[in-house]
């Protein structure tokens, strides 16, 4: 995928969108991101694919001994120079929050995450009493906290956690969330960290359409 990425890249007039299509399933994006020799950080998928396998999300980008992991279940690939990625973790999913690590060594590098901008849903189980649940949104565009995306499933003292930034923000019944986490951003993964006492919920995630969310900040590459 490294091939075709950056070559395309190269040869493309790239501007920032102002506003998603109202069809967003005819755009094509990337986010492009960077990790540091050594560092741990946590991704999630923002567009939509035919093929989730990590081959075909991740490609080539990556060096010898770099590591994907799903943050939540602990499966995790390994990338091998001349061979790809190699593990039990094959293929990747909305909703999932992952993990780079970047083998010692092997420098800072930067790497694109490209798809097709028509946001995907998934089903998740947040584990309550006081547990860790990792997730990320299929979005291409920033979703604030406050559009109740939970519905009515919060309690009083659950934690939402940038897991890359720290940024936190709390539930208070009756009031929301309220903290220095505002939005929820593209790529961006967080831990819900549920209240003390509180249950298990089940979590079903449906995107609004993307034209009325906040305004993006991927790059258009093409129809």
């Amino acid at each position: 995928m490294k091939k075709f990425i950056l070559p395309l890249l190269l040869i493309l007039t790239v501007g920032m969108l102002a506003a998603v299509e109202s069809e967003p399933s005819e755009v094509v994006g990337y986010f492009k991101k960077n990790i540091n020799d050594g560092e741990f950080q946590a991704f999630a998928l923002p567009f939509y694919y035919t093929n989730l396998a990590i081959s075909n999300i991740i490609g080539d980008q990556f060096a010898e001994s770099d590591v994907i992991s799903d943050i939540n279940t602990g499966e995790s690939t390994i990338y091998y120079s001349g061979f790809g990625w190699f593990g039990a973790l094959e293929n990747m999913n909305y909703g999932t929050a992952y993990y780079i690590k970047r083998a010692t060594g092997n420098g800072a590098t930067d790497y694109f995450l490209l798809g097709k901008v028509d946001p995907q849903g998934f089903t998740k189980t947040i584990l309550g009493n006081g547990a860790f649940t990792a997730f990320g949104l299929n979005e291409a565009a920033n979703v604030l906290l406050s559009e109740d995306i939970f519905g009515t499933n919060e309690s009083d003292g659950d934690v939402i956690q940038d897991i890359n930034t720290g940024d936190a923000s709390t539930y208070f019944e009756g009031f929301g969330w309220f903290g220095s986490l505002e939005y929820l951003t593209p790529t961006s993964a967080y831990y819900y960290h549920s209240a003390f006492g509180s249950s298990d919920f089940i979590w079903t995630y449906t995107p609004s359409r993307s034209e009325i969310n906040v305004t993006p900040t991927f790059n258009r590459m093409s129809k």
